[in-house]
């Protein structure tokens, strides 16, 4: 390999990172949609909630406390029953395990609202997320794996990638808590936002239209903090497959490559050309992501620091090649300050 080893393992990385970045944003796009389908389906519920049981002078929270007729539950069973199918559950027990022999219609439009947004986050965003972050993880390890192997000139059979071992991973909570319960917590919080501002509109005695600004910036913040979740997991699972290639081709340290722009967060600035052995290897303390969003990669380090890496001018944000061994601190103090 040639002296600039440093700026291949910069940009053989930036390509695996922007590799799995795409397929989460893939993903992403199509989930945004799903969000606004809910959305959508939990407006047209509310909708006819109110058309059911408004009177001349509106739907009041007392006459919402009213119980359901034996007609209008098995009504809300076919409902419920006819979104949870979607997800592939047809077990009664599961479909009737929160409905009651007397339900309030405001307990069942609450229950409509939770199907539909179980139907959102359990199976699109939890299950086909799950799939897509294998995606990345297989993509990562059989990249960095490629990329070592024309480094050293050298092929090796890839070893094959257990699926249950990736969802262990996805299972492990390297930030605190792990994918499914960020989920849940997300999921929860939603409802709890969406029920208030249902009972304001009962108690206040307003149209089911005034709850459209609300509803739209409630679904706004949990698309942005399912991208920010995404994002994160991503990252974790791209460091992930590539620090068991490191271990499955016989590196012993690697090396922190922070991206060199105003971006960077104070962690990665400080993080930014540290060389770490294999072992020492931590998420979140010795090796990225160290923080949501985070950009920063790792890549092998083989006791070289010849050749260039890749920054980006302050002044003209253009791409530019600095030596291989400057740290982020220098490259701030001398291009930046």
């Amino acid at each position: 390999m040639s002296k600039n080893s440093a700026a291949y393992w910069g940009k053989r990385q930036a390509q695996t990172y922007k590799v799995g970045e795409k397929k989460i944003d893939s993903f992403y796009r199509d989930l945004r949609k799903v969000f606004n389908q809910a959305k959508e389906e939990i407006e047209e519920v509310i909708k006819d909630f109110y058309i059911r049981y408004a009177d001349n002078n509106g739907l009041s929270y007392t006459m919402a406390q009213k119980e359901l007729s034996k007609r209008e539950i098995k009504g809300l069973e076919d409902f419920i029953r006819h979104v949870y199918a979607t997800m592939g559950t047809r077990d009664r027990e599961v479909i009737n395990k929160s409905i009651k022999a007397r339900v309030t219609r405001y307990e069942a439009l609450q229950m409509q609202i939770e199907a539909i947004l179980d139907n959102l986050y359990d199976y699109h965003f939890k299950a086909e997320g799950e799939e897509t972050l294998k995606d990345v993880y297989k993509s990562s390890y059989e990249r960095t794996w490629y990329n070592i192997d024309i480094y050293n000139g050298v092929h090796k059979e890839f070893a094959q990638v257990n699926v249950r071992d990736i969802e262990q991973l996805i299972a492990y909570p390297f930030n605190g808590a792990n994918y499914s319960d960020r989920l849940w917590k997300q999921k929860e919080h939603m409802i709890t936002k969406l029920k208030e501002n249902i009972t304001t509109m009962l108690v206040q005695g307003k149209h089911p239209k005034d709850l459209s600004k609300d509803f739209a910036k409630i679904f706004n913040t949990k698309e942005y903090e399912a991208y920010r979740l995404l994002h994160t997991e991503s990252s974790f699972m791209i460091e992930q497959g590539t620090l068991r290639a490191y271990k499955e081709d016989g590196v012993e340290q690697y090396r922190i490559l922070a991206t060199l722009d105003i971006k960077t967060s104070e962690i990665c600035r400080k993080q930014d050309n540290e060389v770490y052995d294999i072992d020492k290897y931590v998420t979140g303390v010795t090796a990225p992501p160290f923080h949501p969003f985070c950009r920063t990669t790792t890549v092998p380090y083989y006791g070289e620091s010849e050749g260039t890496r890749v920054a980006r001018n302050p002044l003209s944000d253009k791409g530019m090649e600095v030596p291989a061994s400057m740290s982020y601190k220098e490259w701030h103090s001398k291009y930046v300050k």
